[in-house]
């Protein structure tokens, strides 16, 4: 007697069987790694609905995993500018990049990350993955390496790099609109005895509170900087010669009348400013540099605490002389030294 043939329906019923309980397990091992990734992740269906949110997306937002299932994503990630409007983080013209996340508790942090389509063998979407990490650490350490890098440990003031790229712009717009700017360099007389007499933590207290009372004495737009040691230097942009020498002059007093107090010492110091100005960009940043340097040696070998001031277009491109003496001075310390042509490296 034959034995009962199954129909063919018991074998698809089986089929599918295990279809799905691959599926499910599959899905099984998906969400455990998608709980267990260092990003935060956020899966969306089609309507903006959160059907999934791991662990760091908890920790960012603020809000639990149940809490969140069936909410839009808007109400659970919630994106504001710099003015705290809110954002709609599936809008196409959001910018994940350093983004500000509001949590529930109203705190703010920087987020990076994307948006990225969940599509199945058909290609058709079935909702989105949205995905983001805090960068609050990493971009508070990114500017401070920035400002390091472009400013002085001591005073806080720009250094010499950053003030070189601000003299190049200034040259290109002199170049570009004929703008008219001036520089003023210096550095600072009577310096060597406080260090000498006081100590090296002396002539460090005494920069710092020259560096304040210099930017006391100037526009909000002008730079100032301290290139290295005790020497010093001011762009003024869109600065009429009589302008240029108000603020030299200006600046040469406060320095000479300002008391530093150290232990009980007082000592009175100065500055020999140089002055140039620049309204046709043919001199490069260091071309300028140098020559404004020049002067303020030229006013060291006057007799210190005072402005040379030289003007490229009214000496028609002839320097006024340089004395054997500030030669002399330029010898017992490192200063700017003319660019070498590119034949003679």
């Amino acid at each position: 007697m034959d034995e009962p043939q199954h129909p063919p329906q018991d074998a698809a019923d089986a089929r599918l069987e295990r279809e799905l309980k691959t599926c499910r397990q599959q899905r099984r091992f998906a969400v455990a790694a998608l709980r267990a990734i260092s990003d935060a992740v956020v899966i969306i269906d089609l309507e903006g609905k959160i059907t999934l949110l791991n662990p760091v997306a908890a920790h960012l937002t603020g809000w639990t995993e149940p809490e969140s299932l069936d909410r839009p994503l808007g109400d659970v990630v919630r994106f504001v500018d710099e003015h705290g409007n809110g954002m709609d983080p599936l809008s196409p013209e959001s910018d994940w990049h350093f983004t500000m996340l509001r949590r529930r508790d109203g705190h703010v942090v920087l987020v990076d990350g994307n948006v990225s389509p969940i599509v199945d063998e058909q290609r058709r979407v079935l909702g989105s993955v949205v995905t983001f990490r805090n960068v609050t650490a990493a971009k508070r350490l990114t500017d401070e390496l920035q400002h390091q890098a472009h400013h002085d440990p001591l005073t806080g003031l720009p250094n010499r790099r950053a003030f070189e790229s601000r003299l190049r712009r200034a040259v290109q717009s002199a170049k570009d609109h004929n703008s008219r700017h001036a520089l003023l360099y210096f550095d600072l007389d009577h310096f060597k005895p406080v260090n000498d007499t006081a100590g090296h933590a002396a002539g460090d207290e005494l920069l710092r509170q020259l560096a304040k009372l210099l930017r006391s004495q100037l526009r909000e737009g002008d730079a100032l900087a301290r290139l290295g040691g005790d020497e010093f230097a001011i762009l003024l942009e869109d600065a009429a010669v009589e302008q240029a020498s108000y603020v030299a002059e200006k600046v040469r007093r406060a320095i000479a009348a300002y008391p530093f107090e150290w232990q009980g010492e007082v000592f009175r110091i100065g500055a020999s400013i140089g002055q140039l100005e620049f309204a046709d960009g043919k001199l490069s940043a260091y071309e300028l540099l140098y020559r404004a340097d020049e002067m303020c040696y030229l006013a060291k070998s006057r007799g210190r605490d005072r402005v040379v001031a030289f003007s490229r277009e009214r000496n028609r491109g002839q320097q006024e002389p340089v004395p054997k003496s500030v030669a002399a001075l330029r010898s017992n310390r490192q200063r700017i030294r003319r660019p070498r042509s590119p034949a003679h490296p």
